[in-house]
């Protein structure tokens, strides 16, 4: 019989429709394929850099550059500008001042994160680091998020491996939540929501895919979508620009295990991969007191979602999504397709 489970971070319902269990093999999709002709008008490949406009940010490796952060070419966000807001009779706007910028993780270019190195992973968790420390010193914005969009479905048409940080001058809803719910969490129990997950999936350890000595993987109790994946520091941190490059190297040893699991069970998924941290320490009048526990309260972690279907109709009515993939299940068939 099919089961719903609660979501206590993100304060969602998910079906788990046991009765609809499906495999793997149910789930392959159109990817975006590798074209032999693109590395010669890739602007991302080496020795094209003149086409990628001014670059914000480099990390110099041992044959030139590992990684480079320039300006998205079409931005939602743009950094100039003075922050704006304004009504309309019910309606409330604010002028879209922000930043979009484009990590270039590799200059090599027929790779996937199936395949990606540990050394790849590192360097782009360290630029990802470098990028959020300095975008949160900016006090016009109220979030900043890295992320990662890979295939068609995920949202990507470059094969180019990429990913992207936006800062917004507003704080998302489902951050909001998030924030909320381990806010309220810490107030009720003096304990953070996220450390309590852990424990009791470790406890249970019938989602835990893989861990190591700072991090742990595992599918969500109530996953609202397939093969979902959460990554959490055991580390309770708050924020993720406080990691550590040690800790930088248990990140990438992780990630490299759940993309390499992921790609196998999956055959290269479409995938997105965000990183939740804290929003900009600013104190502002109308959170004041919000920021009084965030250090105890949250804990930053990342969230990888394969893009297997799309949202239908009930999805869209209810909020409610179905999961035909018990997590139990999606993290026995992730385990097993280890080294």
């Amino acid at each position: 019989m099919s089961e719903l489970r609660y979501d206590p971070v993100k304060q969602i319902w998910s079906v788990i429709a046991t009765d609809r269990s499906r495999k793997p093999d149910d789930f392959l999709v159109k990817r975006l394929e590798f074209r032999e002709d693109e590395m010669t008008v890739c602007p991302f490949c080496k020795g094209h850099e003149s086409k990628t406009g001014t670059e914000i940010y480099s990390l110099k490796g041992s044959n030139g550059w590992a990684t480079r952060v320039v300006p998205n070419r079409y931005p939602a966000f743009r950094i100039e500008g003075e922050l704006k807001r304004t009504g309309h009779g019910i309606y409330d706007a604010v002028n879209a001042v922000g930043a979009h910028e484009v990590v270039i993780e590799t200059p090599r270019h027929d790779i996937n994160p199936g395949n990606y190195t540990e050394d790849i992973l590192y360097n782009l968790f360290y630029t990802f680091r470098e990028r959020v420390k300095d975008l949160k010193k900016d006090t016009r914005f109220r979030y900043i998020m890295p992320f990662k969009n890979y295939g068609l479905l995920a949202g990507s048409n470059i094969n180019h491996p990429h990913s992207q940080i936006i800062a917004l001058p507003v704080t998302p809803n489902i951050v909001k939540t998030k924030l909320s719910a381990a806010l309220e969490h810490y107030h009720n129990k003096e304990r953070c929501l996220f450390c309590d997950i852990l424990d009791q999936e470790r406890n249970e350890n019938t989602r835990i895919i893989y861990e190591n000595q700072d991090f742990i993987a595992l599918c969500p109790y109530a996953s609202a979508l397939p093969f979902e994946v959460s990554i959490y520091p055991k580390r309770h941190n708050h924020c993720f620009e406080n990691t550590d490059e040690g800790e930088l190297s248990g990140l990438a040893d992780i990630t490299k295990e759940v993309f390499g699991r992921l790609y196998k069970c999956l055959e290269n998924p479409p995938l997105n991969m965000v990183v939740h941290t804290s929003p900009p320490a600013v104190k502002r009048p109308s959170q004041s007191g919000h920021w009084a526990s965030i250090k105890e309260d949250f804990h930053w972690h990342i969230e990888i979602t394969p893009r297997l279907s799309g949202v239908a109709g009930f999805e869209s009515g209810t909020g409610f999504y179905i999961n035909p993939v018990a997590p139990e299940s999606a993290a026995d068939y992730l385990k097993g397709a280890g080294n």
